[in-house]
């Protein structure tokens, strides 16, 4: 397994501060704006544009190879066109509504730019690829990414994280896993040997437990993403025949994952990063680590195995002690600063793979969560994994529509010419001075993206849930 370095190791627990300062931090590295399948990154501009053009993009990297550095595009441009428009408030999404016309021209999928180079304007034909229609694109797009995944697949089936060493890999890993599930008999293989290895791996911290003399134990992040992941291939092997020596050892690990997650929770039903107390930041509680234990305890349920009534009722009472006079979900039961649209989704998510989506405080989560969906990109720490949660949360509400009215354009712009998925700057990765996204990598933010599309297909039906009512018990 390849080595990760200390600094890399802290990233998750910066993933747990709270946004509190409005000043901007300076950041180590660039926090760049994708150019879709264009390839390149850039910062947005506005100042010194031509033809009246409001804001621009300019080129900070171009991808090797990629259609833009084909078609002559260099670092150090100005993009302040696209499609015979210049730019206006938002050159960013703009660019994308003329890589999707482009896209669809059957006769010429080419994309012109508009270039502010030194002190003179030219134009750049950037050539693409036609898709017939939208599904046609979302299906090549998927096979590429698919394939891309298993070429990063390392050969003890996990995968590389710039993160913390063993739980790190296994939430990528278990990503990828549910990822290769829509399509089984391409990657049966793979996704056995992801599954090996988060039944070897999952609730596993060797290195930095405590950091600076405080408990810095994450694993409660692996037994969340590992319980979900193996409670799916449970049921899909069922499906597929999968032998029953590897279905009855996948049963043995979820109940020492399930009986796992019930020791490492506190007492009052939520969870931190880890067990142990206090974390580095001198605090335990973090909201959204619920929601990924309680939505693995739901999945399990799902896929047949026995999780003790009153166990999950005090996880589900937990989540509900987050909630905000506005309906959605705070940080913590005791840090309660602000709702989030993702946050809220993966509440909801939760409550649904626990059939509890019947309960009035689900009601008033959905309330919130359809009022603010066009905002789920500006989730804290991690702008990927808060549209995800949405995505989810729409899927089972039957609204994908509504979902990709609002990040179609999103979708475009994080596409890369090699079918991975990039990271996405936000105000507070700006005001934080750091992108945990990026950090992560794309597997992190391939693997997801892969999941939205691959949600209306029917892809991981035991954390989308059920909307079956039940009495509430609250």
């Amino acid at each position: 397994m390849r080595s990760v370095s200390l600094v890399a190791v802290c990233i998750l627990l910066i993933a747990a501060m709270p946004a509190h300062t409005p000043a901007q931090q300076p950041q180590k590295y660039p926090d760049l704006y994708n150019l879709g399948p264009t390839g390149g990154k850039a910062n947005i501009v506005r100042a010194d544009l031509p033809d009246g053009a409001k804001s621009g993009l300019k080129v900070e990297e171009v991808y090797k190879s990629g259609s833009g550095q084909n078609a002559g595009l260099k670092v150090g441009d100005v993009i302040y066109g696209a499609g015979g428009k210049n730019f206006g408030d938002d050159a960013y999404l703009e660019l994308a509504d003329a890589i999707l016309a482009a896209e669809s021209n059957a006769e010429k999928p080419v994309c012109t730019l508009k270039v502010k180079r030194g002190e003179s304007l030219t134009t750049i034909d950037v050539q693409l690829t036609h898709y017939a229609d939208e599904n046609a694109r979302r299906r090549a797009i998927l096979d590429g990414a698919l394939k891309w995944l298993a070429r990063e697949q390392d050969s003890d089936g996990g995968f590389h994280s710039n993160m913390s060493p063993e739980v790190s890999q296994v939430v990528f890993t278990s990503l990828a896993g549910m990822a290769w599930l829509e399509d089984w008999q391409t990657y049966e293989s793979n996704i056995i040997k992801a599954a090996d290895f988060v039944e070897d791996t999952v609730g596993v911290q060797k290195k930095y437990k405590k950091l600076g003399g405080k408990n810095n134990d994450q694993t409660n992040w692996g037994l969340g993403y590992g319980g979900l992941f193996l409670a799916h291939v449970l049921k899909a092997g069922e499906e597929h025949d999968l032998s029953s020596s590897k279905l009855n050892s996948y049963r043995r690990k979820l109940r020492w994952i399930r009986d796992r997650i019930f020791k490492n929770g506190e007492d009052d039903g939520g969870f931190g990063a880890g067990p142990g107390g206090l974390n580095i930041l001198d605090y335990v509680h973090l909201e959204v680590v619920s929601n990924f234990c309680l939505a693995a305890l739901g999945a399990m349920q799902a896929a047949g195995m026995e999780v003790d009534a009153d166990e999950l009722a005090l996880r589900v009472k937990y989540i509900e002690s987050c909630q905000m006079e506005d309906g959605g979900i705070a940080y913590a039961h005791d840090k309660k600063w602000f709702s989030e649209v993702g946050r809220t989704a993966g509440a909801m998510n939760a409550l649904a793979s626990a059939g509890e989506a019947g309960r009035e405080s689900y009601a008033r989560m959905q309330g919130y969560f359809e009022k603010n969906l066009a905002n789920a990109f500006d989730g804290h720490s991690t702008p990927t994994m808060h549209p995800f949660m949405a995505a989810i949360a729409c899927r089972r509400h039957g609204t994908m529509d509504k979902f990709r009215e609002h990040y179609r354009r999103e979708y475009t712009m994080l596409r890369n010419p090699d079918f991975t998925f990039a990271y996405r700057p936000t105000p507070e990765t700006a005001r934080m001075g750091m992108n945990i996204d990026r950090d992560l990598g794309p597997v992190w933010t391939t693997c997801q993206w892969v999941l939205i599309q691959q949600l209306e297909e029917g892809a991981i039906p035991l954390w989308v849930g059920t909307l079956e009512k039940k009495p509430d018990e609250g």
